[in-house]
C-alpha cells in the first residue's frame, strides 16, 4: 500500500526548502544529477552555501573547496550528490559520505572560535580500545557536527571517523541539516511522542515498531564497532538548560561490556540559534567524563530506567557550566537515588 503519509511529508519539505536561508544553492546540488560532474560548479555551490550559512567569504571558501575537492573522483561526487538528495528517505542506518566529512570538518574550522576546546579529551582513549556510547546534552541542530569537529582538533580523528548519531527525522528536513546528517554514520529515529512537535508526531503503534527497529540498528552499530552518540534529552533545549532525560534511553546500553562516556556540550547554542538555519562564529566547548560500565551503572540503579536515564543527567549535568545544568542543577527529592548512584560512578 502506498505510504500517503509519507508522500505528503515530502510536500511540506519542499515548501520549507523553498523557505529556508541557505537552501537555495544546497537544494540546486541536491536536485542535480548531471552524466558527468562539474567540478567548478560543484565548487561555487558549496562554496556559495557555506558563504550564506556564514562560514566566510565566498571567493576564498571556492578556492578552498576546489582544493579539498581534488582528492575525490568524479563518482565521489557524484554519489554526493545522490546522498545529499536521498538521505533520510527510509528510517534506520545510513552511512556517512566523504565529501559531506570534509566540508562539516572545514565549515567547523572557520566557525569555532579560539579557545573552542574538548576538555578532559582523555576520557575518549577508552574510545580507542573498544567502541563506546557517548550520551550529551542538545543544544543546536550542529551538536553532534560541533563534537565531531572537536573530537579531530584533540586529535581523536580514529574516534570521530566511527561516529554514529542517533537522529530525529526533522535533521532531514532541510538540504543543509541532510548535509551535516551525512558527516558520520546516522540512525533516522522517530521522536519520542512526549517531546515531538509538528510533522515528527506519528501514531503511536508506528512509534513502538520503530522503536524496536532502532534498538536493533543501535546495537547493531555498536557491535560492528561504532561510538553511537545519543542526545538523551531527545530534544533540543529551549533555555539552553538542561530538560530531563528520557526515561527510554536506557534501553540502549543493555549490550554485555557496553561502556558509556558522558559528555557535556556548551556553547552551540550561540553558534547557531534554535530560530536560525545561519551560523554565528562563537567559541564553543566541551567536557568529557569518565566512561562508566553499563552494567555497573544499571546495578547502582537497581535496573530502574528512570534512575538509569537520571543518574546520567546528572553525569552530563555535572561535566557543565551551572546554567547549562537546568533539570540536575539541584537535587530535587524524586532525583536522589539517581544523584547518588552518579555520585558513586564519579568518585
Amino acid at each position: 500500500m502506498r505510504d500517503t503519509r509519507a508522500a505528503s511529508g515530502v510536500k511540506r519539505e519542499t515548501r520549507r526548502e523553498r523557505r529556508a536561508l541557505c537552501s537555495p544553492v544546497l537544494a540546486e546540488a541536491a536536485n542535480s544529477r548531471p552524466a558527468s560532474v562539474d567540478r567548478a560548479a560543484l565548487c561555487a555551490r558549496l562554496a556559495a552555501g557555506l558563504a550564506d550559512w556564514g562560514a566566510g567569504a565566498r571567493e576564498a571558501l571556492e578556492r578552498t573547496v576546489e582544493r579539498e575537492l581534488s582528492q575525490f573522483t568524479d563518482a565521489d561526487l557524484a554519489r554526493f550528490g545522490v546522498r545529499l538528495a536521498e538521505t533520510g528517505a527510509s528510517w534506520g542506518f545510513h552511512p556517512h559520505d566523504p565529501i559531506a566529512r570534509m566540508v562539516s570538518r572545514l565549515a567547523h574550522t572557520l566557525v569555532l572560535r579560539p579557545p573552542s576546546d574538548l576538555a578532559a579529551s582523555e576520557a575518549l582513549a577508552s574510545a580507542r580500545a573498544q567502541p563506546v556510547f557517548f550520551v550529551a546534552n542538545h543544544l543546536s541542530y550542529i551538536d553532534a557536527n560541533v563534537l565531531d569537529a572537536l573530537f579531530v582538533k584533540a586529535g581523536y580523528r580514529d574516534v570521530a571517523d566511527k561516529l554514529t548519531v542517533l537522529v530525529g527525522p526533522k535533521v532531514y528536513s532541510l538540504p543543509v541539516r541532510r548535509l551535516a546528517s551525512l558527516c558520520f554514520g546516522a540512525i533516522k529515529i522517530p521522536q519520542s511522542q512526549s517531546r515531538a512537535s509538528e510533522d515528527a508526531v506519528m501514531p503511536r503503534r508506528e512509534v513502538a515498531r520503530l522503536a524496536v527497529q532502532t534498538l536493533a540498528s543501535v546495537a547493531e552499530r555498536h557491535r560492528a564497532g561504532d561510538h553511537v552518540l545519543i542526545f538523551i534529552e531527545g530534544t533540543r533545549s529551549r533555555t539552553g538548560a538542561m530538560q530531563r532525560v528520557l526515561a527510554a534511553s536506557a534501553r540502549y546500553f543493555v549490550d554485555e561490556g557496553a561502556t558509556i562516556v558522558p559528555v557535556g556540550l556548551w556553547g552551540t547554542e550561540r553558534l547557531v540559534p534554535l530560530d536560525s538555519e545561519k551560523v554565528t562564529p562563537a567559541e564553543v566547548h566541551a567536557r568529557a567524563g569518565r566512561p562508566v560500565a553499563a552494567a555497573e551503572l544499571f546495578a547502582r540503579a537497581e535496573g530502574r530506567r528512570p534512575v538509569i536515564a537520571d543518574a546520567l543527567g546528572f553525569l552530563i549535568a555535572d561535566l557543565l557550566p551551572p546554567q547549562y545544568r537546568g533539570t540536575y542543577g539541584e537535587v530535587e527529592p524524586t532525583l536522589a537515588s539517581a544523584r547518588a548512584a552518579a555520585a558513586s560512578l564519579s568518585s
